[in-house]
């Protein structure tokens, strides 16, 4: 048989993934009525492997498979009508096989071709008797015979179908399982290793990783990997050349797919650096980026295996995913490095500014204008350090609240109790300078600079004229009476200014404590 020719069989078999599987009734069937159509005591469904024929179904044999060199399903096996010899041991193919010299003495055999509709013919419903049959089946025999065979093809093509719908979701599951993983993932090595032992599992290979790649596509560099039991790590630095002429198929960013590394022509001629690591089959996944491939996710097998279509595109969405996770991961390392070094330089330069402010505001008689200011720098900073703990992006309205009340003290003694709201960086920034001033005059003239006062802070978002609004409520009990302020200060004027900068403040000074209510658009509060 053409060497060819029969590895696009054994494909074709591995595809619709039958081989080796439980008896079914469906194909049961057909054997039992072929053996009673053509009134012979052995009946097969004979699938023809490299290097063996396995037998889907049958009826009077008691083996489910035998070496491909006994089979005769496999003669003439691409001929597309009926096989039919009529005396086995007088037909020079068939008067040396075992089947035909052993105790099982078979006699007479008649074959019709399973034809897939992709058109590989995969082997043969036969029949078989022991004694020979010199006129051999009837008109009508080889009519039934053929069609049988035809049903039998049919269900092994709809079987496929179901099962790749099976395999579709089962990936598919395992996918957004992969997508779990990376998002919950804080390092690159925790991501990788566990995205990796999904992938291994869903396929059943023996081995899965991911390496990042040198400019050149000369190196890569694996992540620590997931393993069957048993099987060794190949994490580390590995050079493409030492493993075959794989290089290339990487370079040009194309899947690296090689079904048995003994027998491809890119590993073939020295497989002995794969096959001292156990790998039989593989697939080299690259992920690509600008045009040059930065990254491969890699699958080893350990024995020849046939890489379905949908389990390929199941590993390219894997890689595209743990690359994007991976670039997510380092981003946010480097941007913690960066936000670590401005947030040094803040200081410093808050830390300057406090030190020029001292020594040019030395001789001012009156310090408490010089104090205010230090503590205004004081709550600025503590929103910065806010800020860069998530990269200048949003802040949490009481994240920000707590970090004042913490700089300026007294946080046993004020309550604040509501769910998250996000505040773009300059709302931050405003509402951090709103949130000092009310601290500073509670401790100087309301409910902090008594023993026994304290602090209500709440807010909530309410719909005005069809906008919605957030409302922080501000209520001083158990402090000194309360008394209007006769002039409006620096701070009040800051407090007065709201939480945007934008007004939307109401102060109420009541009998039993002190009382603002702060309004801003939630759209505003929201921006940048």
């Amino acid at each position: 048989m053409d060497h060819d020719t029969n590895a696009r069989r054994a494909d074709a078999l591995a595809r619709l993934m039958v081989l080796d599987t439980p008896e079914e009734q469906a194909f049961n069937d057909i054997v039992f009525i072929a053996a009673q159509t053509c009134d012979v005591p052995v009946a097969l469904i004979s699938l023809l492997d490299t290097e063996r024929q396995r037998f889907k179904a049958r009826v009077g044999l008691d083996v489910t498979e035998t070496p491909i060199n006994q089979s005769v399903c496999q003669i003439d096996i691409d001929q597309p009508t009926v096989l039919e010899i009529a005396d086995l041991t007088k037909d020079a193919r068939t008067r040396d096989n075992p089947l035909v010299t052993g105790d099982r003495a078979y006699r007479y055999y008649a074959g019709a071709p399973l034809k897939l509709r992709s058109g590989e013919v995969v082997g043969r419903l036969c029949v078989i008797d022991t004694h020979a049959r010199t006129e051999g089946l009837g008109e009508d025999q080889i009519m039934l015979l053929s069609a049988l065979a035809r049903q039998a093809s049919d269900h092994l093509d709809l079987r496929r179908i179901a099962r790749s719908s099976d395999r579709l979701a089962e990936l598919q599951t395992a996918l957004v399982q992969v997508g779990e993983r990376i998002r919950d993932s804080a390092e690159v090595t925790t991501m990788t290793r566990e995205a990796s032992a999904i992938v291994g599992q869903v396929l059943a290979v023996t081995r899965a990783g991911f390496g990042l790649v040198d400019d050149d596509v000369t190196h890569v560099d694996v992540e620590p990997d997931w393993t069957a039991q048993g099987v060794a790590s190949i994490a580390g630095r590995h050079r493409f050349d030492d493993y075959g002429a794989i290089r290339d198929h990487l370079m040009r960013g194309e899947p690296l797919v090689i079904p048995d590394v003994l027998t491809d022509e890119r590993t073939r001629d020295a497989p002995a650096a794969m096959r001292a690591l156990g790998i039989g089959a593989l697939v080299n996944m690259p992920v690509r980026q600008k045009g040059r491939t930065v990254a491969v996710l890699i699958v080893n097998a350990a024995a020849r295996r046939i890489w379905l279509p949908e389990e390929l595109t199941f590993l390219r969405s894997v890689a595209d995913r743990l690359e994007a996770g991976v670039a997510r991961l380092r981003a946010e390392q480097q941007q913690d490095m960066l936000n670590g070094e401005i947030s040094h330089r803040l200081k410093n330069m808050l830390s300057m500014v406090q030190a020029i402010a001292s020594q040019t505001l030395r001789d001012v008689p009156d310090r408490a204008p010089v104090e205010s200011f230090e503590r205004r720098l004081v709550a600025l900073s503590a929103a910065h350090d806010v800020l860069l703990q998530t990269s200048w992006a949003d802040a949490d309205l009481r994240v920000v609240a707590d970090a004042v009340v913490e700089a300026v003290g007294f946080g046993d003694r004020l309550h604040m109790e509501r769910p998250p709201v996000s505040l773009g960086s300059r709302p931050a920034l405003s509402f951090s300078l709103v949130m000092h001033e009310l601290m500073t005059n509670a401790c100087k003239y309301g409910a902090l600079c008594r023993e026994g006062g304290h602090v209500d802070v709440d807010w909530s978002v309410e719909t005005v004229s069809g906008e919605p609004q957030l409302v922080v409520h501000w209520r001083e009990r158990g402090g000194p009476p309360v008394v209007a302020p006769t002039r409006r200060g620096f701070g009040s004027k800051l407090v007065r200014l709201g939480l945007v900068r934008t007004g939307g403040v109401e102060l109420r000074y009541e009998p039993d404590g002190f009382e603002a209510e702060l309004r801003a658009s939630v759209q505003q509060f929201a921006q940048a």
